[in-house]
This record gives structure tokens, C-alpha cells and sequence, in this order.
């Protein structure tokens, strides 16, 4: 356990639950535990999927600790740098999540904005609780800052470059349900049914082919913005190391046999 996250397990399923100061405001402190967390969650075989999860029952994340810009003298000549460098720490600790090669869900019981969206957005799945309260967005220019963790990289990606700059700019809160709608979240869940949500879907990629799924994400991330030709060659190594995997040969046995696979994520 550390100082603002804890991590527990169930079988195959890594849960990662932040707990800072009452609404997991996004600093560098919980950063690097979450990092170091999704670290260690990745190079553990024996775990097959990670929950990303909030301990307070309001919030996910509301976004970035603010305190952090007013320790910085505007006036000095190197202000930008020492931000610059800030964000580059920050942000290489967001891409250890969407780094990590087990599947990643992002259980959004409450409020995720700003750097609490992003949060999210390094995650591969985000199931989130529609209570009629809680809102995700990136609300940073309410401020009169940017998205500074991936929001005007990966939203975009996520839903669209017209839709996700009309929401950056302006800061738009969305429910659950019409987060769901735009695809910003996946699932979009009532609170009585939100922990079986999130559990019914961590146990499905319990029993998937691990490695594929991490072959899967690396092909996806590294070949997304490059010519075709050289992101089929990512996927051609990729495919051969899926298809050397004990995984592989369990479910090509189990398709012949017409049986389902039981995966051992190997």
C-alpha cells in the first residue's frame, strides 16, 4: 500500500484504487504511485487485467492539483521551461498506464475531469456510473489552462478531432449517458449495478488471451499514426510473437476440437 494508492487482487484482476486527500486530485505524488503501480501490475504473469478505481464515492478525479503552477514565479525567465518539464514527468507517468500490457479498466464512480478525464482516457475500457450526478470532461479551459496529460491527443483519437475540440473548448461536462453516446465511455451504468458491471467485464478479460491482447494494444498505439506499410510491420511482429504463445496453441487446439479455450494467459 502506499501513500494515495493501494493495490489488492483477485485471482488474475489487479485492482489499483487511488485515495488522495478526499477527491484524487491529479499531482505528482499519486502519479508516480499509479505508475509505479501499472509497473508492476504489467510485468506480474499472473495478472491478466487492472482496475483503476477511486476509494471516495463522488469523485474519480476531479483534475489536476492547481498548486503546483502557483509555486512558479511567472516572471522568471526559465517559467515555461520548469512547466514544460513538470508536464513531460507528468505525462510519461499517464503513458506507463496506457503502456501497460494487461487490459485496463477505468471504473468511473463519479466526477473525472480534467486530469481526471485523462486518467481515464489512458485506460482501455470505461465503464462509468450514471447517477444523475457525476460528469466527465475536459474543463481546463474553464480555467484558462489546456489540457496539459494527453485530453487534446487522445480525445480526439477517442471521438472524433470536430466533437472532442468542441467539447476541450468548451469545457463541457457530460453524464454517463451521453458520454456513452459519443463513445468518450463504453459503458454507461446505474449505481446499483455499476461494481457488477465493472466485475462482470474484468472477469470476461480475466480468461482472454493475455499476450494477444498486449500484442494487440502495442500494435494498435505504435502503428496508429504511422504510413501503412510500416504499421504492418509492427503488426507482422506482433502477430508472430501472439502466435508463438502457449495461448495461441490452446486456442487453436480448442477451435479444432470445437471446445472453449481455457487461456493461461501465456
Amino acid at each position: 500500500m502506499g501513500a494515495y494508492v493501494d493495490v489488492t487482487r483477485d485471482g488474475a484482476i489487479a485492482r489499483v484504487v487511488m485515495h488522495r486527500k478526499g477527491n484524487n486530485a491529479i499531482a505528482e505524488d499519486l502519479m508516480e504511485e499509479l505508475a509505479a503501480a501499472f509497473k508492476e501490475a504489467g510485468d506480474d504473469p499472473d495478472v491478466r487485467v487492472v482496475v483503476l478505481a477511486s476509494e471516495y464515492e463522488k469523485y474519480f478525479s476531479v483534475g489536476a492539483d492547481l498548486t503546483m503552477l502557483g509555486t512558479i514565479d511567472r516572471q522568471s525567465s526559465d517559467a515555461a521551461d520548469q512547466i514544460g518539464a513538470f508536464m513531460n514527468r507528468m505525462n510519461a507517468h499517464f503513458s506507463a498506464i496506457e503502456r501497460c500490457p494487461k487490459s485496463v479498466i477505468a471504473a468511473i464512480n463519479g466526477h473525472a475531469l480534467g486530469g481526471g478525464s485523462e486518467l481515464t482516457l489512458c485506460c482501455d475500457f470505461r465503464i462509468m456510473v450514471e447517477d444523475g450526478r457525476s460528469r466527465i470532461g475536459q474543463t481546463e479551459s474553464s480555467l484558462g489552462i489546456i489540457p496539459g496529460a494527453g485530453g487534446t491527443q487522445r480525445l480526439p483519437r477517442l471521438i472524433g478531432k470536430a466533437r472532442a475540440l468542441r467539447y476541450i473548448i468548451d469545457s463541457t461536462r457530460l453524464s454517463a449517458r451521453d458520454a456513452e453516446a459519443v463513445g468518450w465511455v463504453d459503458q454507461a451504468v446505474a449505481p446499483e449495478d455499476f461494481v457488477a458491471a465493472v466485475t462482470e467485464r474484468a472477469n470476461r478479460l480475466a480468461k482472454a488471451a493475455t499476450l494477444a491482447i498486449a500484442m494487440i494494444k502495442d500494435a494498435v498505439r505504435r502503428g496508429y499514426d504511422l504510413p501503412l506499410d510500416e504499421a504492418l510491420e509492427i503488426e507482422a511482429a506482433n502477430f508472430a510473437r501472439a502466435a508463438l504463445s502457449d495461448d495461441a496453441a490452446i486456442g487453436i487446439m480448442s477451435f479444432l476440437a470445437k471446445q472453449e479455450p481455457e487461456f493461461t494467459g501465456r
